[in-house]
């Protein structure tokens, strides 16, 4: 029986190592997934924000899990939040706000933008850092993410999505 148990628990390890290690991978529940890394230790200037130009296809995923991570020396600091837009071609016909009657919203509310911030999401002084997950439905095809640094110098960061299905 332990032996048994044993060698469950290495096939589990060798599956997740071979299956869901690649840029295209379908892990152990059988779910789609993608790993793309947009920014690796990207610059991003003082009170600026940046975008690389280009929109990545998403299409055929359900959900983008999108992390964010970036420097922090100390918790007052401002965060770096995160803009994301989603378009049915690239470069046109692209919306960063979101209007969805099945949320239980009046319809005179304002629909809601698709960013996200980093406040209050620092680790502390051991590692200098603070991070998050902005996890949104896939509504098209396309999707382009804004890194916005409300910080007064530069900082260094890093976004990574991760598709499911």
């Amino acid at each position: 029986m332990k032996k048994d148990l044993f060698f469950f628990g290495i096939l589990i390890i060798v599956t997740i190592l071979q299956g869901c290690a690649g840029p295209k991978a379908c892990c152990l529940s059988g779910i789609p997934s993608k790993t793309i890394v947009i920014y690796d230790h990207a610059a991003i200037p003082a009170n600026q924000g940046i975008s690389k130009g280009e929109y990545l296809k998403v299409d055929g995923y359900r959900y983008a899990n999108i992390l964010v991570e970036f420097e922090q020396k100390s918790g007052d600091e401002e965060p770096l939040s995160l803009g994301v837009v989603f378009a049915h071609e690239r470069g046109q016909w692209g919306a960063k706000r979101v209007f969805d009657p099945n949320a239980g919203t009046e319809a005179l509310e304002k629909p809601v933008s698709l960013e996200a911030s980093g406040k209050d999401s620092w680790r502390g002084e051991q590692w200098e850092k603070s991070s998050y997950v902005f996890r949104v439905p896939v509504t098209g095809p396309y999707l382009q993410v804004f890194p916005y640094n409300h910080h007064t110098q530069a900082r260094k960061f890093s976004v990574v999505l991760y598709l499911t299905d």
